[in-house]
């Protein structure tokens, strides 16, 4: 029996992959180097991976001798000052996905790559900080996602066994997270992704949002009383 709902954020509630491009962007250009040296896979495949393990790889490819905590900082500081004039706007039917299992008992979790206080920033815009029973930040694990360290110490906090929850992904990378701790896992593709995810290793996959209703959750062999 399902009992809990997690949810990642970035690109599956909220598109902010433009605001996180251009922190980076900034933050080479800071140290004196381009973006676009970048290579292809770092400038384009970092869907779904830790903020620190991003720049950290900026920092390997740049050869940057300054230290990770400076450039982390550099990027929450930039992320706030960017997004602090933007109307957010939720993905299409994330709200209310959020809503209807909130209002049938289920427990919500939030399982991100991002740092808690760019997360608390974006969920206090979106008025759903209080939506989560709890919620699994980047600084929160030794290892991001693809590892299952992120979701299984979701299902902990949460007090629930693997198969008692189901996770909502838009990316590959944590769809392989969530299925290597033992959860279903429902697909969601962000249609403005800068690279496409494939979204295979999901039980189920919907085009968005809107198309979720309590009763597909039969289908992935799930259900709640």
């Amino acid at each position: 029996m399902i009992r809990a709902a997690i949810f990642d954020l970035d690109e599956l509630i909220i598109d902010l992959e433009r605001i996180h491009k251009a922190a980076e962007r900034q933050i080479c250009s800071d140290y004196g180097h381009s973006f676009d040296t970048l290579s292809e896979n770092l400038r384009f495949n970092s869907s779904g991976l830790r903020e620190n393990d991003i720049l950290e790889r900026i920092k390997q490819e740049l050869k940057l001798s300054a230290p990770l905590s400076d450039m982390v900082l550099r990027k929450q500081t930039l992320f706030s000052s960017m997004i602090i004039d933007q109307v957010l706007q939720p993905m299409p039917g994330a709200l209310e996905a959020i809503r209807v299992l909130k209002a049938h008992g289920y427990r919500l979790a939030l399982t991100s790559s991002g740092s808690r206080p760019r997360v608390e920033i974006v969920l206090k815009g979106l008025g759903i900080l209080d939506s989560f029973d709890i919620t699994v930040c980047g600084e929160d694990v030794r290892q991001g996602k693809p590892n299952p360290e992120p979701y299984r110490l979701t299902a902990e906090r949460l007090e629930i066994s693997p198969f008692e929850g189901v996770v909502f992904e838009d990316a590959d990378v944590g769809i392989q997270s969530a299925k290597a701790a033992g959860l279903w896992c429902i697909g969601v593709p962000n249609p403005a992704a800068a690279t496409r995810q494939t979204l295979k290793l999901a039980d189920l996959v919907l085009p968005d949002l809107t198309h979720f209703t309590l009763n597909l959750l039969d289908r992935i062999g799930l259900s709640f009383d």
